[in-house]
């Protein structure tokens, strides 16, 4: 949604610097407290950022797909993040080195830099309304939020995770993961076989989810004048 935002001319100009690369489940883009080397704009990825605890525990802050940038610290001025952030659903992503795109794209007063702002802005209200939906939520509705926000991130209707990587995202203990999703599957909102999950009623599991997944998208969309949910 960024790249694709972003007038013809300065697409042309940018090329040179952009790469795509295919990333695999769990490949790491950002590690928490080292430099950040590249920045990426998801066109097929899916991406989770999550934070560890002393203990081992972990909770997911935020996810990225078409419509953000993975590595935005960069755009603030910042080398490292306190957060791990590595791919959930496998898929191409475009990148650009960190230090290039500092120079022709935050230096250079590209439109793609106005366009960062902006999701910028929304990166911030998604991780604060995380925050709360964690803290507030049901399991059953934050796992109806986090499985439609994928979906509206993919292609298609189906997707690989498992149990164990949707207890990590959640922060919870894999048990309660199983009997939420088993609650989903007994209601016909997906299907899980062999670590790869279909979304049967889209509408339906939008309906099962918290007013969090609502406001969470229309940041988005409001921003970027473009439709996120399916």
């Amino acid at each position: 949604m960024l790249l694709e935002a972003v007038p013809e001319a300065e697409r042309r100009r940018l090329a040179p610097f952009l790469e795509t690369v295919t990333l695999d489940l769990k490949d790491v883009m950002v590690e928490p407290g080292e430099p950040i080397r590249y920045v990426y704009f998801p066109s097929g990825a899916v991406a989770s950022s999550v934070y560890t605890m002393r203990d081992g525990s972990t909770v997911e802050t935020a996810i990225t797909g078409l419509e953000g940038i993975v590595g935005v610290h960069v755009w603030l001025r910042q080398s490292v993040a306190v957060t791990r952030t590595f791919i959930q659903v496998p898929g191409e992503c475009v990148r650009m080195r960190s230090d290039v795109f500092l120079a022709k794209v935050v230096d250079a007063e590209s439109p793609l830099s106005n366009l960062i702002r902006e999701y910028v802005s929304a990166y911030l209200s998604l991780t604060a309304i995380t925050a709360a939906c964690n803290r507030i939520h049901r399991i059953e509705e934050r796992l109806c939020r986090w499985l439609k926000m994928v979906h509206n991130r993919v292609e298609g209707d189906s997707f690989p995770v498992r149990h164990e990587f949707l207890a990590y995202m959640l922060g919870v203990h894999r048990p309660s993961v199983s009997i939420a999703a088993a609650m989903l599957r007994k209601a016909g909102l997906i299907r899980y076989e062999y670590g790869r999950l279909t979304v049967l009623d889209s509408k339906g599991l939008e309906a099962g989810a918290c007013e969090c997944y609502s406001a969470m998208e229309l940041e988005f969309e409001r921003r970027f004048g473009q439709r996120l949910r399916k």
